[in-house]
């Protein structure tokens, strides 16, 4: 009885699956690269080159002030295979009824309804020519992503039962996140063909998120009073960001482009809060959750039983770009258009043992320490083993192609301009086959955008928009196991751990090896973004 009660409350302190930066990443990075659909590594000639191309800083003329920013709206419904189970223990209305599509609805802390601004500040300046051909800059930028989810459809833990509970809860039921990189950068032109540039970023992170976990081992049939819910809030001050890129022109026409960008990893710490059911473990009493002693705490002392303290690890992935540039030119070497096609690469497929190593950080493996112990009886238990939240990502490639055209409003270099962008591209799928889930997009994606500028001897006003595609994406099978008929294998028994098509109920009481085998993603998720841009840069 004793093991049974530890297991129940063990996976209400589950790590918090959600508890991220966001999901993969958008092309570009505010209003002019992502109007160009993110192929811009060789074109960048502002302030958005810090986050885009720090060899870019190298064109900008005297001082420049860059704010831009791209506005992200996230559209994403899942609908869950199957109906909901018949309960053992209650008569319920919905027992039988298909499960409902559950659409997101996030309530952004910083957005304009559904819309999140995702920001670029940056200043840069030759110094006053200080030293001849340097640039300096310092700004600030977040990853263009969307880590906000509402999949709650209003629904409240231990309220009303006879109401239906959003069957994406396992998966997530409320998140939101940030990502800020404040950076410096020096970008140097060796010869007038070859610039070389380098950004440094000191990042913070702060992660929230609201699960459903089961409160029941055996709670195959997925009774919302046998389950529990975890609210995590974690940050991180310090997150250690970093580029080196290069240009180089061969020719006036030529332009050819290079940047690789570190790993971003997160060691997020904070708290965490449970709620269970009142039928968990059988409805049984006598246990409560308390923090271990300060001794034994490796997240943070000071626990509390309202509030445990909690650690999650993750990463943000190291990429790599490649980009060439074809230029057209008037009879004055001024430019009248150009195309510019990158490929690009990103590690989310990293993996760690963490068996041999603790400390390591993946993109789609998540280490939760919840500092806390189980008391039977007033009797403390063993503490909480660690939790790895599996997202089984692969590495992704993308192809971008993006340009602009040039239309003069007079005669002469120094005449005013409006420039037209546009840009498509393509990111292959994250999610290994049955690995989409509801709190990380793992997708593939088709991009599609255009822009607007108006240029003049000092400043330049950006504005576009873009879609991208994503459609409907289905997680293959109709595994429901039974508390008599455990498994996917149709035998009773359970596939091996390598070998399952999707996550399943998290236990920290033993190791992943003997994680139950019980998929709550099977189903269709149908999803897309909508992009606003805007932006302006002035020099001096």
């Amino acid at each position: 009885m004793k093991l049974r009660e530890l297991t129940i409350l063990s996976s209400l302190l589950a790590a918090p699956a959600a508890a991220h930066a966001g999901g993969l990443f958008l092309p570009g990075s505010g209003a002019i690269s992502t109007s160009r659909a993110g192929a811009a590594i060789a074109s960048a000639d502002d302030g958005e080159a810090l986050s885009i191309n720090p060899a870019g800083l190298a064109k900008t003329r005297g001082t420049t002030i860059t704010l831009s920013a791209a506005l992200i709206q996230y559209s994403m419904q899942f609908t869950r295979s199957g109906t909901y189970d018949a309960l053992s223990t209650d008569d319920q209305p919905y027992e039988g009824a298909a499960y409902a599509t559950v659409k997101n609805d996030p309530s952004l802390p910083f957005g304009i309804g559904a819309v999140q601004p995702v920001p670029v500040a940056a200043i840069t300046t030759d110094l006053g020519g200080l030293i001849p051909k340097l640039r300096v800059a310092v700004g600030v930028y977040a990853p263009n992503a969307y880590p906000f989810r509402n999949m709650s459809q209003g629904y409240v833990f231990n309220g009303d039962y006879t109401v239906a509970p959003p069957p994406t809860r396992y998966d997530i039921m409320e998140q939101d996140g940030a990502v800020i990189l404040p950076s410096l950068a020096l970008a140097y032109s060796i010869t007038p063909k070859l610039d070389v540039g380098v950004r440094l970023s000191w990042g913070f992170a702060q992660l929230k998120s609201t699960v459903a976990l089961w409160g029941d081992p055996d709670n195959y049939e997925e009774n919302v009073k046998k389950d529990g819910t975890l609210a995590a809030d974690v940050t991180d001050s310090f997150i250690p960001n970093g580029a080196l890129g290069l240009t180089f022109r061969p020719t006036p026409h030529l332009e050819l482009a290079a940047v690789w960008t570190s790993a971003m990893p997160i060691q997020a710490k904070g708290t965490a809060q449970s709620e269970i059911g009142p039928a968990a473990g059988g409805g049984l009493g006598g246990v409560t959750i308390h923090p271990v002693d300060d001794a034994g705490a490796r997240c943070a002392p000071g626990g509390t039983i309202n509030e445990l303290k909690a650690c999650v690890g993750l990463q943000l992935p190291m990429s790599a770009v490649i980009g060439g540039r074809y230029k057209v030119l008037d009879g004055g070497g001024a430019l009248k258009g150009d195309l510019e096609l990158n490929v690009g690469w990103e590690n989310w497929g990293k993996r760690c043992n963490f068996i041999a190593d603790p400390a390591c950080t993946s993109p789609g493996q998540y280490r939760v320490i919840i500092d806390a112990e189980p008391h039977i009886d007033g009797v403390p238990a063993p503490a909480f083993k660690d939790a790895v939240i599996e997202h089984r990502f692969k590495d992704t490639f993308s192809l971008r192609l993006g340009g602009s055209y040039h239309v003069p409003l007079g005669a002469g270099p120094a005449a005013n301009r409006i420039i037209l962008r546009g840009g498509v591209g393509y990111d292959t799928r994250a999610a290994e086959d049955g690995w989409l889930r509801a709190d990380l997009d793992g997708a593939g994606r088709l991009t599609t955008t255009a822009g607007a500028a108006y240029r003049t001897q000092r400043f330049e006003v950006n504005v576009g928009g873009g879609y991208v595609y994503e459609g409907k994406n289905t997680n293959p099978g109709t595994c429901n196991p039974t508390a008599t008929m455990e498994g996917c294998r149709g035998n009773g028994s359970e596939n091996p751990i390598d070998q399952r098509r999707g996550p399943d109920p998290i236990n920290p009481l033993v190791v992943p090896a003997a994680q139950a085998e019980s998929p709550v993603n099977q189903g269709t998720i149908e999803s897309s973004y909508v992009l606003f841009m805007a932006g302006i840069s002035t020099w001096f």
